[in-house]
């Protein structure tokens, strides 16, 4: 960094015809000269050459400057204020617009902002310039004031779903450049309490999504370009008409054969993960046998959540297949198109890449697809927010939980009540039992909107005649998870004791609608058995505990070792 104050004479032009005595050196043969300013110079005379020439240069009388030659010659080397240099707050504001796009706009150090600005004929010192920064707000870093702001406003949105950036002066602040220069997180900044305003320079704004960045592979497209091309003409090729509420068609999907088949790849994936190889087989067989529907009747939702149940898988073997079987269907029956060069090519890639190095780029493809501007990349209006339902499709057991709830962070409920609101106490229902799927996940289950939402659905499924165990699930769910939030909370033993009771009581109501029989499309109920026994365990009660893991091995004796689907699924 250069030093704020300068050792010389800026904007001043020589004049060879003035030579300055410094005062008191008038004994010395050679004077030392001093340039001035232009307006400062002594008026031209109109003598000749020849007349000055005829003086001795000894015989010459020293010129002493004056106090103001001095003051200023001082002043300029020195940034200490000169009294012609006080400018009133009006002046100053007369060229704010000026300074502001020179030092904040195009980063230009201050040096060089006062430089330019004495050439227009400003003149300030340091001093006075970082006063009136001071005043303007006018700054390039981040104080821990303002990045403790920025985290507070940062989490509380984050908590009801929304994304969040910060730009200073039009400019994306960096928080994580601050935090990774102080070597600290920030956890080490957390502080209580709800968000203090943020300066008048820093605006809180939604960011937009991101691009998809281009990922080489061989061919003429990438696979990650591949992908988006899949889901720009699945999600033009409507699965619903296009005027259907946002959360109605992931509704319909629940219906739909590709989604029973790829559920029950799930259950199987579950069941081999606990021992049940021969349930596990039955059940990975009838999934198998309908997974060329993502080619007979191709959809944007199957295509996430074939995705996502890739990510979450728990048996390599599996997720191998799954996509060695897509590829060999695509190359044997002579499937042309993008979604057939997407799985020949995903496959080609595990085949030639490490599983973790897979997985990772599976992650960041769905990831992108998640975050992507419609807009810009060709794909119809609200096609993300139709999509978000997919992410929360429930299953026994989540084995990747950090990974999935990102995924799942990236939804942005706000797109989800642009537009009119149903009516209709089937459409309403949907609708706010999406909302808690994904407010509850995105919050751990926290807060009064959380609890409301919970017993609002509960209620609603009272005036719906059929087809509402899923919403009783996800209300159910809901109030379980945010009574244990409460317990674990508490450190009263009577409140944590009555949180513990309902945590549990509402699971137990969970699992009592699966006892005694098997629906493959409810697999995720037995997941529920298994968090209650936990639960019961870690609270010391043994006795239930034993009884609700005695209870999760007979519902596992409930599934026929010799299942078959029906044809056309189950419609919920």
């Amino acid at each position: 960094m250069h030093s704020d104050f300068t050792f010389t004479v800026n904007n001043y032009v020589p004049d060879t015809n003035t030579n300055v005595m410094l005062p008191y050196r008038g004994s010395v043969s050679t004077p030392v000269t001093q340039t001035m300013s232009p307006e400062l110079s002594p008026p031209a005379t109109e003598s000749s050459p020849s007349d000055t020439g005829s003086i001795s240069r000894n015989d010459a009388d020293p010129v002493k400057p004056t106090a103001i030659h001095m003051q200023t010659v001082f002043s300029s080397q020195t940034g200490e204020a000169h009294p012609s240099q006080q400018h009133s707050a009006q002046v100053w504001e007369t060229h704010k617009a000026e300074i502001r796009r020179l030092y904040l706009e195009e980063n230009r150090p201050l040096k060089e902002v006062m430089a330019i600005m004495r050439q227009k004929g400003f003149r300030a010192t340091v001093r006075m310039y970082k006063s009136r920064f001071d005043k303007w707000g006018f700054s390039k870093n981040n104080s821990k004031k303002d990045v403790i702001a920025m985290l507070q406003v940062q989490r509380q949105r984050s908590a009801v779903g929304k994304r969040t950036a910060f730009h200073r002066n039009g400019k994306e602040v960096a928080i994580d450049a601050y935090l990774k220069r102080k070597g600290i997180s920030q956890y080490d900044l957390v502080e209580p309490g709800l968000a203090e305003t943020l300066p008048e320079n820093l605006r809180c704004l939604t960011p937009p999504p991101e691009s998809p960045k281009a990922l080489h592979a061989p061919g003429n497209l990438s696979l990650q370009e591949l992908i988006l091309q899949c889901a720009r003409d699945l999600a033009w090729n409507w699965y619903c008409p296009p005027d259907t509420p946002l959360v109605a068609c992931a509704a319909h999907y629940r219906g739909d054969e590709l989604r029973c088949a790829i559920t029950d790849i799930t259950n199987a994936d579950w069941l081999f993960s606990v021992g049940q190889y021969e349930r596990g087989g039955a059940m990975c067989e009838q999934g198998f046998k309908s997974l060329h529907l993502m080619f007979k009747k191709p959809s944007i939702y199957g295509l996430l959540h074939l995705l996502i149940t890739v990510l979450d898988a728990s048996n390599k073997g599996i997720v191998k297949e799954i996509w060695r079987y897509l590829a060999a269907y695509a190359a044997t029956v002579r499937v042309d198109g993008p979604l057939a060069r997407l799985f020949q090519g995903i496959w080609k890639y595990l085949s030639s890449h490490d599983y973790e190095e897979f997985w990772d780029f599976i992650f960041e493809c769905t990831e992108k697809l998640l975050v992507i501007e419609e807009t810009h990349s060709g794909l119809p209006a609200d096609t993300l927010p139709r999509l978000y339902p997919i992410l929360f499709i429930p299953r026994a057991y989540q084995y990747k939980s950090q990974p999935y709830r990102r995924l799942q962070s990236r939804c942005d409920y706000s797109r989800l009540i642009q537009g009119p609101m149903p009516t209709a106490i089937e459409e309403l229902t949907v609708f706010q039992a999406t909302e808690l799927l994904i407010l509850g996940n995105q919050t751990l289950w926290q807060g009064e909107r959380v609890f409301k939402l919970a017993n609002t659905v509960l209620e609603n499924t009272k005036g719906i005649a059929y087809n509402t165990e899923f919403f009783v699930y996800i209300a159910l769910t809901s109030l379980a998870h945010y009574h244990r939030h409460q317990f674990l909370l508490s450190e009263d033993p009577i409140t944590r004791a009555t949180n513990h009771q309902l945590s549990t009581h509402y699971l137990e109501q969970i699992a009592s609608v699966m006892e005694g029989h098997w629906d493959p499309d409810m697999g995720y109920l037995l997941g529920e058995l298994e968090r209650l026994e936990h639960w019961y365990r870690e609270a010391g009660d043994i006795a239930k505990a034993d009884a609700a893991h005695t209870r999760w091995k007979n519902a596992l004796e409930a599934i026929p070792k010799d299942f078959v689907r029906g044809q056309k699924g189950i419609r919920h």
